[in-house]
């Protein structure tokens, strides 16, 4: 079978939706003839790519698409109409040579204009989504309520096209396949819920040891992330002998180490993380922490929890009711509290700040056995192969 995996962000990007579609890619080409195509690597914001010359088992073709990095709308919407409208041309170039369509591109016109060139020319197509758009895309961004309005009406159905025409719709939580199926007008059974994973094998469990209790962030810094407000919590709770570590890119990281740098805090720092250093940084971290604002994290769980669970350390998060929490509380493996609340978030370093190694350990443990049972990638990773295939051969 010849399959098309459309995946503007590919390694050496060490983005999720990158590593994730570079795993299905290589199952998929232990017995399918697999192309992917992608844009120009530029993810983390700061990323400096130069030559890179990599040898995968399948066919990788860059497009030449606009690119754009920043955390700004406008400039985001441009590359999502850039690449998709390059993805539509491929595929029209290419249309006898594919079978069945990966279609992960970016949001609202890049999903769009991928499906409609898979509608016109009759190729089946699956459709991941990690993120809700264009609910998502005003999150802590301070536009005029009308315009918020406007944007909704005009690009709400875009998505609702990519993912009626979908075979099947892959989503990361039975809360965002219900909320989708409510309001996309598609029937709940073409959602396909699989867990965004890891390789657990990278993770190598050890307890916890260090009286000193250091918290730490490890992803992107972006205005999704809410890391300004896990450091003035941190800031608030004025926890002695402790310490927050940083790990990562992006947009808002400038503002962040500025914050850091104008209350004049030892006990913060900042550091560039490759990603196979990952859990080796995170195995020296007593507590990990995620916050996400309120209208951003409802519905999904973010991979980094999946990348903390496996690392067998507490969690605290400051989330509104979700997906995360649920996992939290299934697993009995941290804390979690009312987002985009400092004094709450605050009160949740305290917390841990209080607990003895045992409890730590405990809880740290509690998420390790949850992630290697529903989050690894042999878990998982299967069964989108599976659905992607049955797409092609019940179509």
């Amino acid at each position: 079978m010849n399959i098309l995996i459309i995946s503007p962000v590919f390694p050496p990007e060490p983005v999720t939706s990158a590593l994730l579609n570079y795993d299905l890619a290589l199952a998929l080409s232990k017995e399918h003839n697999v192309t992917v195509i992608r844009q120009r690597p530029s993810r983390p914001m700061g990323s400096n790519y130069k030559i890179i010359r990599q040898e995968f088992p399948f066919t990788c073709v860059t497009l030449n698409s606009y690119v754009y990095p920043e955390s700004k709308l406008w400039g985001r919407l441009r590359e999502s109409y850039s690449f998709g409208k390059r993805s539509a041309e491929y595929i029209r170039r290419h249309k006898d040579e594919i079978d069945i369509i990966y279609n992960d591109s970016w949001a609202l016109f890049g999903y769009f204009l991928s499906a409609k060139a898979c509608v016109q020319y009759n190729i089946q197509y699956m459709t991941p989504i990690q993120d809700i758009y264009p609910e998502g895309l005003f999150t802590k961004r301070n536009y005029p309520a009308i315009v918020k309005k406007l944007a909704s009406y005009l690009m709400l159905p875009l998505d609702k096209y990519n993912q009626r025409h979908a075979c099947k719709v892959r989503t990361i939580s039975k809360e965002m396949a219900d909320y989708l199926s409510k309001t996309r007008g598609v029937p709940r059974n073409n959602y396909l819920v699989v867990d965004n994973w890891q390789n657990d094998e990278d993770f190598v469990y050890t307890p916890i040891t260090n009286n000193k209790i250091v918290f730490g962030y490890v992803g992107s810094i972006n205005s999704h992330s809410n890391t300004e407000l896990i450091i003035k919590a941190f800031m608030q709770a004025n926890i002695q002998n402790a310490e927050l570590r940083i790990f990562g890119g992006g947009s808002h990281k400038e503002q962040c180490m500025q914050l850091v740098k104008e209350f004049n805090i030892d006990n913060v720092s900042f550091s560039i993380i490759e990603r196979n250093k990952v859990p080796k940084a995170q195995s020296d971290m007593s507590v990990l922490v995620l916050a996400l604002p309120k209208g951003n994290g409802a519905l999904c769980l973010p991979s980094k929890m999946t990348s903390y669970m496996l690392s067998g350390r507490p969690i605290l998060a400051s989330v509104e009711t979700s997906a995360t929490t649920r996992y939290i509380a299934e697993a009995n493996c941290g804390l979690y509290v009312e987002p985009d609340n400092i004094e709450a978030l605050a009160n949740g370093f305290r917390a841990y700040s209080n607990k003895k190694l045992e409890e730590l350990n405990i809880l740290g443990w509690n998420g390790r056995i949850f992630a290697e049972k529903h989050l690894s990638r042999s878990a998982n990773l299967p069964k989108v192969v599976e659905a992607l295939i049955n797409c092609k051969q019940h179509g």
